[in-house]
């Protein structure tokens, strides 16, 4: 993903819910398939070793939040 299309903090980002890496997208969603698209705002990021802002938190209700990969998130332009 170029850093210019990085989503920031309160932006809305779509994504598929098998790109979740945690909790286990079966405990997201449980009754609905992987190629499913949600949508949720960006909380904050989290890094992975070395690499700065690999992953985002995505509240996607009021109780629930998820860890995607950066590469999964795809800003949705209003």
């Amino acid at each position: 993903m170029d850093p210019s299309d990085c989503p920031k903090v309160g932006e809305r980002v779509t994504f598929r819910v098998g790109d979740v890496y945690l909790p286990e997208p079966a405990e997201v969603l449980a009754k609905m398939t992987a190629d499913v698209e949600a949508c949720g705002v960006v909380v904050e990021f989290s890094d992975s070793g070395t690499k700065p802002r690999a992953y985002a938190v995505v509240q996607i209700t009021r109780e629930q939040v998820v860890l995607l990969p950066m590469g999964a998130l795809h800003p949705v332009h209003c």
